[in-house]
């Protein structure tokens, strides 16, 4: 998707560019068709994106009417913006449930006033998955999104995903860094069949195609089958590499708007 040109500061959030994306079913996956899922990564709540900019997304968020939300991670930025944010994240509606991967940010406040993390996003209404599995059942078939830890955790699911998977379900696998969705592709006893990832926020700055990725940020981190952004096919079906909401080390974005996905079933 081509990015407009534009300088956008934070804390003047308004609303995110929506980008919509039709994926297609295999026939025993009928009854999921005109299901959205709406995926927003990486709202690093913090005084760079403060509680009226988060209000204003998650209203944008739910007017959309997703069936399910997916967040890939880097929910705040400390102990303190996670826990203004979740009173406000507990609004986030979707019939099918709302479900989170840990980003690498997440990592830095494991614990809010002594409770785990995990503990108070489901308070909130969000399922955290760790190098574990959700499966939701619809109309007689099933969702199944596998949530993969933080790449520099290195860790690995206690057994396979997807396991005694069939035609009738959908295979989503999430992950807060892009690389770690081919790093982990041999833990799924079934292909995915639509992959999610965030974390690079499309570079945050983009200047005549080049962003930082293009000399060298995190270089070792990177996979060549990952875009900054965008969608790819590279690892055999559709991945989505969100440019994400928020910010990170300076309060503005330069040529990559905040971004939120729409994804229509068919």
């Amino acid at each position: 998707m081509k990015q407009p040109f534009g300088f956008y500061y934070s804390p003047a959030f308004q609303s995110a560019q929506l980008d919509e994306r039709r994926i297609s079913l295999l026939p025993s996956l009928r009854a999921l068709s005109g299901r959205i899922i709406l995926f927003m990564t990486d709202l690093h709540a913090s005084a760079f994106f403060p509680p009226r900019a988060l209000e204003r997304l998650i209203a944008q968020a739910n007017a959309l009417q997703p069936d399910l939300m997916l967040l890939g991670g880097d929910l705040a930025e400390s102990a303190r913006d996670q826990a203004e944010s979740l009173p406000l994240l507990a609004r986030l509606d979707a019939p099918l449930g709302v479900y989170t991967v840990m980003g690498n940010n997440d990592y830095h406040h494991t614990r809010l006033g002594g409770r785990a993390l995990t503990d108070c996003l489901r308070d909130a209404g969000i399922a955290t998955l760790i190098d574990s599995e959700a499966v939701i059942p619809v109309s007689g078939c099933r969702i199944r999104i596998a949530g993969l830890d933080v790449y520099d955790r290195k860790t690995r699911a206690a057994s396979p995903y997807f396991a005694d998977s069939d035609e009738r379900d959908l295979r989503i696998v999430m992950a807060h860094y892009p690389q770690s969705i081919p790093l982990h592709l041999d833990e799924c006893a079934a292909p995915p069949q639509l992959g999610l990832a965030g974390h690079t926020h499309g570079g945050q700055f983009r200047f005549l195609g080049l962003t930082p990725f293009s000399i060298g940020f995190e270089r070792g981190r990177q996979s060549h089958l990952m875009p900054p952004s965008g969608w790819t096919d590279r690892c055999g079906f559709p991945v989505l590499v969100s440019s994400g909401v928020g910010v990170s080390r300076l309060p503005f974005r330069l040529n990559v708007p905040p971004q939120i996905h729409r994804i229509t079933l068919e």
